[in-house]
């Protein structure tokens, strides 16, 4: 199945894995808990969607 912009269901998922690591990286760095653990939610199920066997996306330290 595809998307309106003609993207694949598994590459929507992989998109979405790969935004909400990032802003989960970024609340995290904020101490932001409640979104980062919403985002790291979000994260998950993009990666089960995408068939991958995850456990939490990497965390960057705050210098980078």
């Amino acid at each position: 199945m595809t998307d309106q912009s003609g993207k694949s269901n598994h590459e929507v998922a992989d998109y979405i894995s790969t935004m909400t690591a990032q802003l989960a990286q970024l609340a995290a760095a904020q101490n932001f808990v409640l979104l980062t653990h919403l985002l790291e939610m979000a994260w998950l199920e993009a990666e089960q969607l995408c068939g991958r066997d995850s456990i939490a996306p990497r965390r960057r330290s705050i210098n980078g």
